[in-house]
Formats: C-alpha cells, structure tokens, sequence
C-alpha cells in the first residue's frame, strides 16, 4: 500500500498549538488532503495519542502514537510508536523527569486533554515547554527498548535541533527529520549526511497539515514496515507549495508539490 504520512503533528495538548488542532479535526484535515498515514507528537506528552488511535482506527488511517521529547540538551527529538501503550510509557517516564513548573495558561498556552468526541478530559497542569532530565544518548535508549523510532527533529533550525545544541549528528537515529523549508534548501539538505532524510508539517495549526510529508510504499502497516522503509531508502519527501498552507479547502495532490527528494 502506498501512504502519504505527515509525521510531526501537535494537538491541542501542546501549549504553542491552536486550540482547534483537537485530535477529530487533525483527522479530518488529513482526510481532506490526502494523507493516510499520521502521528501525533505533543511535546513531552502522548496525552492525546488514545483519542487520535481510535479516530485513525474509524477512518482507515494508519497512525503511529508519539511525542516530541525535548532533551536534557534542550534539543528536539521525534519518538514514533506501533502502539499508543509505548508512547505513553515513554510520556510517564519523560514526564517524570519535567522541572516541576505549573502551566501558566496566560503565558504559555492551554494544555487540553480531549476525547475522540472533542469533549475536554482535562488540562495538563505541569508545563511541557520544558527539556527534560534524559539526555538524547538516554532517550535514544528507552526509545529503542520501547520498539520505537529515534528521529531528531527539524536539524536545520538554529534552536531546539541536535545540530544546533550539539553542532554535529552523531551515533544511531531511525532517521533525520529537516523542516518543511529546510527540505527545499540545498545548504540544509547537506546537514543529513548518511542518514535518511524524512519531514514533516511541524502542524501547530489545522491549515499546515500536510503541507510537508514522507511517502512510502509497505506491505503492511505497522512502525517495522516504516522503519524498514527508512532503512532502505524507500522513501520520497512530498514538499507542497505555500499556497497548500494557506488555503484551508485545497486538497492535497501530486500537482502542488514543489519539490520531491528521494
């Protein structure tokens, strides 16, 4: 089966995303655009990943629970799952090791827990927006152990990425993740290196879904098939135009693309 996924999406639970980006209305912008397959990655938190599992599962997306850890080293790290249990263990043991710093909602933004009916469960009272205590080697561990896949995230950015905390990549990642403009850069596209190059919207808001995706061919669904897929090379970069972003009722096509990077 072939899949368009956008892999780096955060919902409502994250306090720098709109609050319209509930799990429902990613799964529906998805629908509109074309993309079969999605993760959610709320910034230290898989709060919201049970919620988006059962709306994938109604629609016939294939979805893969995650979170975007930031790590001792204040860098950004993507952690993809095959199961929403995995990402939640990781999420409980990130969440451990949080400064533990209320959420001020008038500063930082609301932290909202919602079901797959869009009902508020709850806000998360400890701030996400913070590193925590596992360094990236240690993350990189827990993840692995967990069955997950290890991709740092947005690497061009000169904030919050691996390259920019620690000024090189290095040791073992499932893939490296460029932004959506880091994707149609030359200069950036260099910092991969030997590693497979994936990217992704990066959404905070409903309208940017799918505007950068991985697209992928498996037999099966699942994070092996993924991370197999990743490993071999079997991967293109889907990269659309601005006017993608910028028009909430566009549907997603071969013909808006900018750029394809294999």
């Amino acid at each position: 089966m072939k899949y368009r996924a956008d892999l780096h999406i955060h919902s409502c639970l994250s306090p720098c995303a709109s609050l319209d980006m509930s799990p429902r209305a990613i799964v529906g912008r998805a629908l509109e655009v074309g993309v079969n397959c999605l993760a959610l990655t709320d910034h230290n938190s898989a709060g919201n990943c049970a919620a988006m599992a059962a709306l994938c599962e109604r629609e016939g997306i294939l979805f893969f629970p995650g979170l975007e850890v930031t790590t001792r080293e204040e860098a950004h790290v993507v952690c993809l799952f095959g199961d929403t249990g995995a990402a939640l263990e990781l999420g409980a043991a990130v969440y451990e090791r949080l400064p533990p710093i209320d959420n001020v909602p008038e500063k930082f933004g609301d932290q909202v827990l919602v079901n797959e009916d869009d009902e508020v469960e709850g806000f998360e009272e400890r701030y996400l927006g913070m590193a925590c205590a596992l360094t990236i080697d240690e993350l990189r561990e827990r993840v692995f152990a967990l069955g997950g896949l290890f991709i740092p995230a947005h690497i061009d950015k000169p904030c919050f990425s691996v390259v920019s905390q620690l000024g090189f990549l290095s040791g073992e990642y499932s893939a490296v993740e460029l932004s959506r403009a880091g994707a149609l850069r030359e200069e950036a596209k260099k910092l991969v290196g030997a590693y497979t190059a994936v990217s992704a919207s990066d959404s905070h808001y409903i309208h940017t879904i799918g505007s950068a995706c991985v697209e992928f061919e498996a037999a099966g669904a699942g994070i092996a098939e993924y991370g197999g897929a990743l490993r071999d090379r079997r991967t293109t970069l889907a990269i659309f135009d601005r006017a993608y972003r910028t028009a909430p009722g566009q549907r997603g096509g071969q013909g808006t693309a900018a750029v394809s990077i294999t």
